[in-house]
């Protein structure tokens, strides 16, 4: 199966997460990036169903190596586990990633949060390491907050056909009772 070809408006959106690195001046530098709607299309997060984060990257420039740290902070919308409706989820973070220009890079030593790179790039695409942080800052378990009093706030109806189905649940089948009289060495 060929990959999807890219619109020119999702080509742009993905450009830019490319840096440009190549002739700039030693120093600091602030790139700003908004993840949309786009971004999440292009990114195809499935656990994600939109949402809008700011990026932004602020870059030091040294000799032979860049440092770049990312904030983002924003929304996403996701489904909750429980009741399946969309969940808006607030995500504040930020995460490091420190850069090695070197002659003849080697992938093998690239780790989460450092890479190696041709110092003769003239860009850094940083699309895929803002899709992993993105990924990772996810709680491991969406549902709708409680309220005050400590309900849920999920949809009523889903709500109720799941305490139907959980108390057909706990009623055991006759048929199972007798497998509990066996004994297991």
């Amino acid at each position: 199966m060929q990959p999807k070809k890219m619109t020119p408006k999702e080509k742009s959106k993905r450009d830019e997460f490319r840096l440009r690195i190549a002739g700039i001046s030693l120093g600091n530098h602030t790139f700003s990036i908004t993840c949309d709607e786009l971004f999440f299309e292009i990114s195809n997060i499935s656990e994600l169903q939109g949402g809008s984060l700011q990026l932004q990257i602020d870059m030091e420039n040294q000799e032979k190596m860049l440092n770049l740290h990312f904030h983002i902070q924003g929304n996403v919308v996701a489904p909750c586990d429980r009741c399946l409706d969309p969940v808006e989820i607030p995500l504040e973070f930020t995460e490091q990633l420190v850069v090695k220009l070197v002659e003849q890079p080697d992938e093998s030593l690239n780790e989460d949060n450092l890479w190696f790179i041709d110092e003769n790039e003239y860009a850094l695409d940083v699309f895929h390491f803002v899709y992993e942080i993105i990924r990772l800052a996810l709680p491991i378990k969406i549902t709708h907050p409680d309220d005050e009093q400590g309900n849920s706030t999920c949809n009523p109806e889903i709500l109720k056909i799941l305490e139907n189905l959980s108390l057909k649940e706990s009623q055991i089948d006759p048929r199972w009772e007798a497998l509990k009289q066996i004994k297991q060495d």
